[in-house]
């Protein structure tokens, strides 16, 4: 029941969003009338959102392989993979998705522990996060002196896209430190009343995948090449309704930042939260219709999230919320 009160709170937040954008003019539903209609945009934006969807079961399962001798078949890592997406774009903050998906793994391996399942999510996501941020913090060295003369807005911009590329490459050097200063991070986290042993053993699975540098570097290189084809898949949609001419650089530069408030569990996908930081991000760049673009994007991304119902419900034994519910608590 907490959880069900939680969605609704969200879902109704989200929708008050959307109206408040549609009322003031700032979201425009004519568009996608638009889009479909006058070109095969929607068809690539889809194809671009469902083949990166299939790829991305690749870096999870190589992160798996590191602690387990199962196969991990990769057929078996797209369904788990897409069953978590569906449960993730319409039940987030409630049951997520990724509990779901470490209840299948756990059939595939029932020997894996719980800690290295949940470090290897995590990692997944961190290391998909580490593929934004290389984008946009090379992207933003690259051209600074181009962008940063647009508007002392985009020049702040830039600032905390290279603050955070910063970020991204402390942390990769965090999982490729020494064995030695390793064990001294593992001895003073046992010191840690209560947490110590749980924070040793999280510390423990991170460095098993740090001391896979090969298998380290090929996710993330894997990372950038997905973040690509989702800023693809955004372009795609959206571009032929921009006022001006946007070169892709400015939208490796200002689209990452949109991701990141996206991938915050505060609404489903990122309904209303998305469409108020794009319109936001946009008028950057003096281009309005920021909250319509995201909401192309969007409605295409729940399209082929969509799908992530079907292995669920025909893939033989389904997991219950309740079992997540669970697995979550504890």
């Amino acid at each position: 029941m907490h959880n069900a009160i939680k969605l609704i709170l969200k879902l109704t937040f989200a929708l008050a969003i959307i109206a408040w954008l549609f009322k003031s003019g700032k979201l425009d539903f004519t568009l996608i009338g638009q889009s479909i209609s006058n070109s095969y945009n929607w068809l690539y934006c889809i194809l671009i959102l469902a083949t990166q969807d299939a790829i991305s079961g690749l870096r999870w399962r190589w992160l798996l392989k590191l602690n387990s001798d199962k196969e991990f078949h990769y057929i078996s890592m797209v369904r788990i993979t897409w069953i978590g997406l569906f449960f993730n774009s319409f039940l987030p903050g409630a049951v997520t998705g990724d509990f779901i998906k470490l209840l299948y793994v756990k059939d595939l391996d029932p020997k894996i522990s719980k800690t290295y399942l949940v470090t290897s999510v995590l990692m997944d996501r961190i290391l998909g996060l580490m593929g934004l941020l290389c984008i946009m913090g090379i992207s933003s060295l690259i051209f600074y002196s181009e962008l940063s003369s647009i508007s002392s807005q985009m020049q702040y911009l830039l600032h905390v896209n290279l603050a955070l590329f910063a970020g991204a490459i402390c942390l990769l050097s965090f999982l490729f430190a020494p064995m030695a200063l390793q064990r001294k991070f593992l001895g003073l986290s046992q010191l840690i009343p209560i947490l110590g042993q749980r924070i040793h053993n999280t510390l423990s699975s991170v460095w098993i995948i740090g001391q896979n540098k090969k298998v380290l570097i090929k996710c993330l290189l894997l990372s950038v090449l997905l973040q690509t084809m989702n800023f693809g898949a955004f372009y795609i949609i959206s571009s032929p309704f921009y006022s001006a001419d946007i070169p892709f650089q400015y939208i490796v530069t200002l689209i990452p930042i949109g991701f990141m408030f996206v991938a915050v569990p505060i609404s489903p996908a990122g309904l209303g939260v998305g469409h108020v930081v794009f319109e936001r991000l946009f008028s950057y760049v003096q281009v309005e219709g920021g909250a319509s673009f995201f909401n192309l994007y969007f409605l295409a991304l729940v399209f082929v999230n969509l799908f992530g119902f079907l292995p669920y419900m025909l893939g033989g034994k389904k997991h219950s919320l309740k079992e997540a519910g669970d697995m979550a608590e504890e």
